[in-house]
């Protein structure tokens, strides 16, 4: 789920989505997220990647001079955002040379870091690089929770640190955590830190398998009674009366992901090879890589089980985490079925919606039996009935 962070203006906002609209429209690249190298310096539990040792000799990495042609190929083909991850983004010993020829081809650059290798210079060089934002992963708002779920004593420390430098250089941050077992009582708390440290607070509520089929994250997840609790606290209304259906991403229309190796995936969440920057110029991968007719090409009817779901407007499906959890990305995503089925408990209980306003598919209703039998401690299910 690679999200681009709106402006704060409203009418900048609207412009925005004005853009998006139309390269959507037109088949138009408009961001792409970048996973620079899997190796990285925590060893996080709940991390979708199977990562590397940071100090490990970097295997079918881009060089810098193949990096660098990719980025003026991204540019030749009008991209606007260009988000730089990992693994660990600072691993990389040249990650420099990338960010400036970002700057220098005037990308909207995101940078994911952990935080643990910004050092004054760093934070000042990244300042002359003027980035729309860095965004920094926190799990949790005290450093034994957080350094439990990254295995790395001293993370919660250097990652506080990392914010507090980026701010006095006027860098503009955000602090990120995925709500899971572990840290769902900090809500509060971490949204308190984010204003402490000058940044922005950003959650998320799903965690999905590691791309490798290893399900282990899914034990951080969090349960529905936790998941129902949340909301209730933070839902502000209901969905609009009669909608039916789940609402499909972009996916192949406005944004791609490419792998430390030069993989191109449709996004993150959807490992799915269209192509290699290696064998193949950007351009005609996306203009002429055969998988992105069918990827395009669906629509909500062709989701066999989601496609006329009642709850569609509340669940956020997404193609990769179905893929993820069962192979099938035409398949429900359950982490998400079961976000929706937390979301209308809690619009019951708020009163926000009578009870029979939202009846359950059959999918649903053996899903809300399955999750009402499970002990608090077992681990939510992670693939479809």
């Amino acid at each position: 789920m690679t999200s681009v962070a709106m402006p704060v203006h409203h009418a900048t906002a609207t412009t925005y989505q004005h853009l998006l609209q139309q390269a959507v429209e037109r088949r138009r690249l408009l961001s792409v997220h970048w996973e620079v190298t899997h190796r990285c310096s925590e060893r996080c539990r709940h991390c979708y990647l199977a990562v590397l040792p940071p100090h490990r000799r970097p295997q079918d990495e881009l060089t810098t001079t193949e990096a660098l042609a990719l980025i003026e190929q991204m540019a030749a083909l009008g991209a606007l955002n260009l988000t730089l991850s990992g693994g660990e983004f600072f691993v990389r010993r040249n990650w420099h040379d990338l960010a400036a020829a970002a700057h220098d081809h005037r990308f909207v650059v995101r940078i994911f870091t952990n935080g643990l290798a910004v050092t004054p210079v760093k934070a000042r060089q990244l300042a002359a690089l003027h980035p729309y934002t860095v965004e920094i992963s926190v799990y949790g708002a005290d450093a034994a929770t957080h350094d439990a779920m990254t295995q790395t004593p001293g993370s919660f420390a250097r990652t506080c640190r990392a914010f507090t430098l980026l701010a006095e250089h006027g860098v503009r941050t955000v602090l990120k955590t995925p709500l899971m077992r572990s840290n769902i009582s900090h809500f509060d708390a971490l949204r308190d830190l984010a204003a402490q440290l000058g940044a922005t607070f950003r959650y998320d509520l799903i965690l999905t398998p590691r791309r490798n089929g290893d399900r282990t994250p899914l034990r951080d997840a969090l349960r529905y009674a936790d998941l129902v609790r949340h909301y209730r606290r933070t839902l502000t209304g209901a969905p609009t009366p009669g909608a039916t259906g789940c609402r499909l991403c972009n996916v192949g229309r406005s944004a791609l992901a490419i792998m430390p190796n030069g993989d191109v995936h449709p996004c993150v969440e959807l490992p799915i090879r269209v192509g290699n920057v290696r064998h193949t110029p950007l351009r005609t991968i996306w203009e002429s890589a055969p998988a992105w007719a069918w990827l395009t090409s669906v629509d909500a009817g062709a989701l066999p089980v989601c496609g006329e779901c009642p709850l569609g407007a509340l669940c956020g499906r997404c193609h990769g985490a179905a893929h993820l959890e069962s192979g099938d990305w035409l398949a429900p995503a359950t982490t998400h079925c079961t976000r929706a089925l937390a979301q209308r408990q809690a619009l019951i209980d708020r009163g926000l919606i009578a009870p029979d306003a939202l009846p359950l598919s059959e999918h649903l209703a053996a899903l809300q039996q399955r999750l009402a039998a499970l002990p608090d401690d077992e681990e939510q299910p992670g693939r479809p009935l």
